[in-house]
C-alpha cells in the first residue's frame, strides 16, 4: 500500500515581507506532495509602488498573474534585460537561471503573482 498523502488545501505561509508587500510559500515539510513531485509553489503580493528586488531562479517555473497589473524585469543569462507590462491573467514561463524583479507601478490593487515550477534541480527539492 502506498504512502498516505494529505491533499487538503493549505494556505501559504509568509516567508518575508515589509511595507511594499510580501512573499509567501508553501512548505514541502507541511505538504510532502510538493517534495515528492519536485514542485515549488509561492506567491508574491506587492502593494501600490511595491518592488521585489532582483532574484535568481534555480528552477524553471511559471509565473501567473492572479490580480492587478505592473511590470516585470527579466534577465536571461547572456542577454539584455527585458521589461514587460503584466496584468491579471498573464502567464510567463521563466527558465532556470533567469533573474527577475517585479514592480506594482501604478496599481490601485495589489499585484499578486503565483509561481509554480519544477524544483528537481533546485538547491532544496520542493522549494525555491
Amino acid at each position: 500500500m502506498g504512502m498516505e498523502m494529505d491533499l487538503s488545501p493549505q494556505l501559504a505561509k509568509k516567508a518575508y515581507g515589509g511595507d511594499g508587500g510580501a512573499y509567501y510559500s508553501w512548505s514541502p515539510a507541511e505538504l510532502p506532495m510538493l517534495r515528492e513531485g519536485n514542485i515549488g509553489a509561492a506567491k508574491l503580493v506587492l502593494k501600490k509602488d511595491g518592488f521585489a528586488l532582483p532574484r535568481y531562479s534555480d528552477s524553471s517555473k511559471v509565473a501567473y498573474v492572479l490580480q492587478g497589473h505592473g511590470v516585470v524585469g527579466i534577465i536571461l543569462p547572456e542577454s539584455e534585460e527585458k521589461v514587460i507590462a503584466i496584468k491579471k491573467g498573464d502567464a510567463m514561463a521563466l527558465p532556470f537561471g533567469v533573474v527577475t524583479w517585479w514592480y506594482n507601478k501604478e496599481g490601485a490593487d495589489e499585484l499578486v503573482v503565483l509561481f509554480l515550477g519544477d524544483t528537481s534541480k533546485a538547491h532544496k527539492s520542493g522549494q525555491w
